[in-house]
């Protein structure tokens, strides 16, 4: 089983939001994907006070039938 992934990192003001992500795995959904919605948590960086950047992934794949 192959999963592929769209990602969208949070930064600037071309993000994705809640909307847009449901929209996609609904058209995913839609055509016959399994639709997977994650929010991970990213590299802080080098200084131990900054922040790290929260990245949504829209995981899908086909379901494989069993006969």
């Amino acid at each position: 089983m192959s999963r592929n992934v769209i990602r969208s990192i949070r930064k600037g003001s071309v993000q994705w939001n809640e909307e847009d992500r449901l929209k996609v795995a609904t058209l995913l959904l839609k055509a016959g994907y399994s639709v997977r919605i994650r929010r991970i948590a990213t590299d802080t960086g080098s200084k131990p006070t900054s922040r790290g950047k929260t990245e949504y992934v829209i995981e899908y794949w086909e379901e494989k039938e069993i006969c």
